[in-house]
């Protein structure tokens, strides 16, 4: 085995000797491809196998859901040709079937008209009805499924067979169960409730829209409309009613505030009731009006129009006149023509023809009007208004009210008179736009309020006004009277201080002049007198009272005004 292998080694290294430096080089690059292929077809043929996940092609619906489902898995998968779905193994796509089950978007395998693409020559009648009517149902539960709002519908239709009489056959019916999609409103919206009716009815012959019923996966009526006609009916009459009061009051408003304006605020009372007529009308009119060849001048007093009902389009005027030998029919030679005996010699005596015509076309204007009325018309307008008359307080000569027995002031009613009534009536119906073609009713009258309640606030006020006159003015005369009173006591009072102040001081002069006499007495008898402390101290004091008098007298003088003002 050695020696084999040398031999092929030396018949290697003999033949790359011969070989040229391209040779060889091309002989490398040819074996690096070699090692390369082996290296690429290692590691395809390591790679794992494709499978698909579902073997049946998929319907756009089901497609749709399912790779959605999975991008929301992140789940590794590829498609092909928007109808199947490639997974990396058998094992993947198993688990990805189990995960899709679970979830409930495994495809329904419905069947549309793709029925009819293969037929066997032994199919019955029977097949062939049944097969129509689950390629109908497939057909109509598809397009429910495209709805975003719906996840899943079933719908069963019987159809019964055709009789011989209309009167005899018996409808088509249709039942429908939806489940929504999450988040959908579909529950509430009677809209789309409607519009799946209209497909599954409009999908189906014989089929009419009354004869479905739509039910949720609970199992409750979507397709029930009659109480939905009733809120509807409801909810129109209530705006009916809110059109016509808000209508109402404004027009009441307007009316009330204008007449007060003028009479007063309290002095009138207004009552406005309107009815509307909502029905809605189309009318289609065709008038036939006259032609107007002339206009009036407005520059002259009297009208010049001129009018014609029609005018002539077209006319026609024939003419035909004809004399001579008439025609007279015969049969081929040889048979008598079937002409009354005597006729054919008359005839050849010659014959007259004349004839006039005259056709004239007339043209008539018309008017075709295309009349929509609006949401509501005003149908009638009835006001009715109340005006207070004026009351007159009734004064004395002396002109001051007068007051009644019960402590009242006496007051006159002066009603309104026609005429004013009469205006207000027309200020009213003009606010209004009255219409008598409408029966439209304003009825203006004069009552008189009741102002017992006013009168008597008023009767009070005055009342406690003169009270609080006669209090005021008798605290003021007692005031007066105290003053005067307190005035008379501080001057008696004074009077009376002065008097008894002069007393004591005329008797404490005689006491001085007394004891100066006694003093005066004594020194001249050259005695001495002994003093008590208290009347040297007088004495002391004194004798410099009398020195400050003479050294400051003006001083001594305020002093003495200060206990004379103080006194």
């Amino acid at each position: 085995m050695d020696a084999f292998l040398k031999r092929i080694l030396e018949y290697a290294k003999n033949l790359l000797s011969k070989l040229s430096q391209t040779q060889k080089l091309i002989l490398i690059g040819v074996g690096a491809l070699v090692i390369v292929g082996f290296f690429f077809l290692i590691s395809f043929s390591s790679k794992q196998t494709e499978a698909l996940l579902f073997q049946s092609p998929l319907e756009q619906f089901d497609f749709v859901r399912i790779t959605n489902k999975l991008t929301e898995w992140n789940a590794d998968y590829n498609s092909r040709d928007g109808k199947y779905i490639v997974v990396p193994d058998e094992n993947t796509g198993a688990y990805l079937r189990m995960k899709i089950g679970q979830a409930g978007i495994l495809p329904a395998g419905i069947k549309g008209w793709e029925l009819f693409d293969t037929q066997a020559w032994t199919t019955t009648d029977f097949e062939r009805d049944i097969n129509k009517r689950r390629a109908i149902i497939g057909e109509i539960t598809r397009h429910i499924k495209l709805l975003d709002d719906v996840e899943d519908v079933s719908i069963q239709v019987t159809m019964p067979e055709a009789q011989l009489y209309i009167d005899n056959e018996e409808p088509f019916t249709a039942s429908v169960i939806i489940t929504p999609s999450p988040f959908s409103d579909i529950i509430t919206n009677k809209k789309k409730i409607q519009g799946i009716i209209d497909l599954i009815a409009f999908g189906v012959d014989r089929l009419k829209p009354e004869n479905v019923v739509v039910t949720d996966n609970h199992g409750n009526i979507l397709s029930d409309f009659d109480a939905d006609e009733d809120v509807n009916y409801l909810t129109r009459a209530k705006e009916e009613w809110k059109i016509k009061e808000k209508l109402r009051l404004k027009t009441q408003s307007e009316i009330s505030s204008k007449l007060k304006g003028v009479l007063g605020e309290d002095k009138v009372d207004v009552a406005v009731e309107i009815e509307l007529d909502f029905d809605q009308k189309k009318i289609e009119k065709t008038e036939f009006i006259p032609i107007v060849k002339r206009q009036d001048n407005p520059e002259t007093p009297y009208d010049e129009t001129e009018v014609v009902l029609n005018v002539i389009r077209s006319e026609k005027d024939t003419s035909e006149y004809f004399e001579g030998v008439g025609f007279v029919p015969e049969g081929p030679p040889g048979v008598e023509p079937n002409i009354p005996p005597g006729y054919k010699e008359a005839m050849g005596e010659g014959t007259k023809y004349e004839k006039t015509e005259n056709v004239k076309n007339y043209e008539v204007s018309q008017q075709i009007s295309y009349i929509e009325s609006s949401p509501y018309k005003l149908k009638r307008v009835s006001v009715a208004v109340w005006v207070d008359g004026s009351w007159k307080k009734v004064f004395d000569e002396n002109g001051k009210p007068v007051i009644t027995l019960e402590g009242v002031i006496e007051r006159e009613y002066l009603p309104r008179t026609p005429e004013e009534l009469k205006t207000f009536e027309e200020v009213v119906k003009a606010a209004i736009g009255f219409n008598p073609a409408r029966k439209d009713t304003v009825v203006v009258k004069n009552i008189q309020f009741d102002r017992t309640g006013e009168f008597a606030l008023e009767d009070a006020y005055l009342k406690k006004r003169a009270q609080m006159r006669k209090t005021l003015l008798s605290a003021l005369i007692a005031l007066f009277s105290i003053f005067i009173v307190t005035l008379a006591y501080r001057a008696a009072a004074r009077e009376v201080s002065r008097r008894k102040r002069i007393k004591e001081e005329e008797l404490a002069r005689q006491q001085q002049l007394m004891r100066e006499a006694a003093l005066k007495s004594a020194e001249e008898e050259g005695a001495e007198v002994e003093l008590a402390p208290e009347e040297k101290a007088r004495l002391e004091m004194q004798e410099n009272v009398m020195n400050l008098a003479r050294d400051h007298p003006e001083e001594v003088a305020k002093l003495i005004r200060t206990w004379l003002a103080e006194e």
